[in-house]
């Protein structure tokens, strides 16, 4: 399961950071980009061998390789597969999903029957029964999109509060499907943290945004005094740095002094 597969990860490694391979092929170093789609490939790897001894998960967006075509989508498997070498760590997909029932069983067949990985992010908005086909394999999970971190969360879900109704929603759905269900939260929505850890139980929170979007490794202090399972999220500020190790090293580090 997801979540032990995880936190054992978080122990051995000794780290909440996640590692988002946003691998946006304009943005590669030049030595990778002139091989195309097989060059994401190889920067994925390259990442990869630089961050796992220190990373809790790693999330792949599947939209940098959906904008490649078909060459695209075989990258995103290879990198699955890569990372199946390193079977100890947990593969979030992020492609924030929605549809009707039927359409949502065969999405979650692409990801957990074919590609098997750990996790995906799905958008809730269509109700229950757009969920519930994803939580139906044997082994999936998924993280549900509750208050994301863009400015935009302000124009639909903050005003009306739909971020609680969002969670009451999956806290029932938690009976049926313990320990299958985490939550998207971001780093820059540090205002509405109190009200969120009140209702969320013990799911475990997919954390972007920290780092480029403008959240703070210590907004998250009340996550971390409240207990709650954090997966931090961190993609363009690793992967596109100078040094990507010392980087997540020094974020682990920075992690660390939210609890001594």
């Amino acid at each position: 399961m997801f979540a032990k597969k995880l936190r054992d990860c978080q122990t051995r490694n000794k780290s909440l950071i996640c590692v988002g391979l946003d691998s946006d092929i304009e943005k590669i170093p030049s030595q990778f980009k002139v091989n195309g789609a097989k060059g994401v490939e190889e920067f994925n790897k390259y990442i990869i061998s630089e961050t796992y001894e220190y990373a809790c998960a790693y999330k792949i967006n599947i939209a940098f390789y959906e904008m490649l075509g078909y060459k695209g989508i075989k990258t995103l498997e290879n990198t699955v597969e890569y990372l199946k070498t390193y079977s100890d760590i947990p593969v979030i997909i992020d492609a924030k999903r929605s549809d009707i029932s039927n359409t949502a069983k065969a999405y979650a067949k692409f990801y957990f029957d074919y590609l098997k990985v750990d996790s995906i992010t799905i958008n809730p908005l269509m109700g229950v029964d757009s969920i519930e086909p994803y939580l139906e394999f044997p082994s999936s999970h998924i993280f549900a999109l509750v208050l994301t971190s863009n400015p935009g969360a302000n124009d639909f879900i903050i005003p009306n509060k739909l971020y609680l109704k969002i969670l009451e929603k999956l806290q029932e759905l938690e009976t049926t499907y313990k320990d299958k269900i985490g939550i998207v939260v971001g780093a820059t929505q540090k205002a509405y943290f109190d009200e969120i850890v009140k209702k969320s139980g013990d799911m475990i929170y997919l954390i972007p945004g920290v780092g480029s979007q403008g959240g703070r490794i210590e907004d998250l202090k009340v996550l971390v005094e409240n207990g709650k399972t954090m997966v931090i999220n961190v993609s363009r500020g690793i992967i596109f740095s100078d040094d990507p190790k010392r980087e997540i090293i020094k974020l682990r580090e920075d992690l660390r002094g939210l609890t001594s």
